[in-house]
């Protein structure tokens, strides 16, 4: 079935071609008939299946802009959602499908002065879309007016009732009129639901998305294998050969959330963080970079990230979610509108029972891959160099570099500065490419396990050195956490140690060297291992040149 097949009306069709509807999902599909047919709704479907359209466009349709007899305009519809986030991205889906309508769509939430949105109120109003806690505050003031409600919109009604509004919601429901229709839509169905569906509902109509359609089919979906400390290295990698746009990067906590940002910025990612702890304008702010892909990287955790809704390149999940629903949230922000997406999870030794239990839900196995190396990073790296060059031969800004071409060709041979302007615009081009040459201790041929880098101390065993004194020594002179820091090998007379890249520079600025038991114990990069055989084989050959003839002796 066609939008045209469903009998909308020119405006509403004319606004869906603009936005970039070409067919519906088979939620739109099956939904919007019915809403249109004046039933009841519960529809159970995940993010990204175009739920928003779904009853997005049926209620634009049957809406029209009408006054009361006393000039007071009636609100028709009311809209709750878990998010300002969200509340956010529904009203401005609203407004595009609405173009060509003259309707009024209200956003209203915490956060922000309740004053300006009561003077918005207080104007010709179509559609509330808001935030439960925000709606039951302009309720309690006698801002909103239910009393002519046509339609109630419930969105991600499982997300509100994890958070503790189920008290508001029915309080809301309470103020509606008799006859209304309410469409109810969550990503799971519990008791809970099932009960505010048999009180408020009548005889409604269930449309399910079957599971084996949640995800996308646009959507690749890779796993990376990676110890803890190999994550963020491992992540810089990975940005550093896709150099995504936009991409969405989902840690577990608001403190990892904020470890990860402040890593990302030091290696210069032009990266922001949204999580629980940030007030309404930092969000708004955030978000508004975000849209305006003034950035490339978000950072955030599910809760602060409920919402989000932009053409995203990338989705990482730096740590598997524990419920397998959440997995089947965050992966299915990319890949829309006819987009090609790309989800990727990094997995420790940990994380295979949530694993299991994800692939279980999507009925799809998972296919490890392995980081790119550095020798594939560095041909990516040039690759895109060539392409960049080869599309700047077509801009007209080109010929202001003319000039400055031909001082250069004077100063050398063109081969030369060819080369040595390829070099400088690689490595100023962004972080994601030059990201391999800012630093110079790596874990190369030292024998350090991958994303670590190798430290060489000049005490071991001999002097009472244990793997535990290593430890205490480096969390007591540095900021790096003990579950840090690395492998451990004590030897008699020297030992090894190894930190995550991305605390080496740290370890090696603040710890060059400690005292133990009366010895100076110094703290150095580990030498490369061909290095060091070098050196062994010229100490052995010297040996062998300046020793002496041992005495034989006789017993005659």
């Amino acid at each position: 079935m066609t939008f045209q097949e469903m009998g909308l009306s020119d405006a509403v069709l004319r606004a869906l071609e603009e936005a970039g509807f070409s067919e519906p999902t088979p939620i739109q599909e099956q939904v919007i008939p019915l809403q249109i047919g004046h039933n009841d709704v519960i529809g159970q479907a995940q993010t990204g299946t175009g739920k928003t359209a779904a009853f997005g466009i049926p209620l634009i349709e049957r809406l029209s802009p009408r006054q009361r007899d006393d000039g007071k305009h009636t609100t028709d519809a009311l809209i709750l959602t878990p998010t300002r986030e969200l509340a956010s991205q529904v009203s401005e889906e609203l407004r595009k499908i609405g173009l060509y309508k003259s309707l009024s769509v209200v956003t209203i939430y915490g956060g922000v002065s309740i004053e300006q949105q009561v003077r918005t109120l207080r104007r010709r109003t179509n559609i509330i879309v808001g935030t439960p806690g925000r709606v039951l505050d302009h309720l309690s003031r006698g801002t909103i007016d239910l009393s002519g409600v046509r339609h109630f919109v419930l969105d991600e009604a499982d997300e509100m009732l994890d958070m503790g509004f189920i008290e508001d919601i029915q309080t809301i429901m309470q103020s509606l009129p008799e006859k209304r229709q309410i469409l109810l839509f969550s990503a799971t169905m519990s008791p809970e639901i099932d009960r505010i569906a048999a009180k408020y509902m009548s005889q409604p109509s269930t449309v399910s998305v079957s599971r084996s359609n949640i995800l996308v089919p646009r959507i690749s979906q890779w796993l990376y294998k990676v110890k803890p400390w190999e994550r963020f290295e491992g992540l810089c990698r990975i940005l550093s050969y896709h150099q995504p746009e936009l991409a969405l990067i989902f840690c577990q906590t608001k403190r990892d959330v904020d470890e990860l940002h402040r890593q990302l910025h030091e290696r210069g990612y032009k990266a922001e963080a949204l999580h629980g702890d940030y007030s309404q304008h930092q969000r708004d702010q955030v978000m508004q970079k975000f849209r305006n892909h003034e950035l490339d990287l978000l950072i955030a955790t599910d809760l602060a990230a409920r919402g989000i809704d932009s053409k995203l390149d990338m989705v990482v999940n730096y740590n598997v979610p524990e419920n397998p629903e959440t997995y089947v949230h965050r992966i299915g922000r990319t890949g829309r509108a006819g987009r090609e997406g790309l989800a990727l999870t990094f997995v420790s030794q940990e994380d295979y029972r949530q694993l299991y239990a994800i692939e279980k839900l999507i009925k799809i196995r998972l296919q490890y891959r392995d980081l790119p190396t550095r020798e594939e990073l560095k041909s990516h790296r040039l690759d895109f160099l060539q392409m960049r060059i080869e599309e700047g031969i077509q801009d007209a800004e080109s010929a202001d570099y003319v000039e400055l071409a031909a001082k250069l060709l004077e100063s050398g041979s063109p081969i030369e500065m060819l080369a040595t302007t390829l070099r400088v615009a690689g490595d100023s081009l962004s972080p994601q490419i030059s990201v391999d040459r800012q630093h110079e201790l790596n874990s190369e041929n030292t024998g350090a396990e991958y994303g670590m880098v190798r430290f060489f101390l000049n005490g071991g065993r001999t002097i009472g050195l244990m793997a535990g004194d290593v430890v205490r020594t480096v969390t007591q002179h540095t900021k790096i956490p003990g579950a840090e820091v690395g492998k451990i090998m004590l030897q008699d007379d020297f030992s090894f140690v190894e930190v995550p890249e991305t605390w080496a520079r740290h370890l090696l600025e603040n710890l060059p060297s400690f005292h133990f038991r009366g010895s100076e114990i110094n703290v150095k990069p580990a030498r490369a291992r061909e290095k060091v055989a070098r050196f062994r084989d010229f100490r052995n050959n010297n040996n062998q040149r300046s020793r002496r003839p041992q005495r034989r002796y006789s017993n005659g």
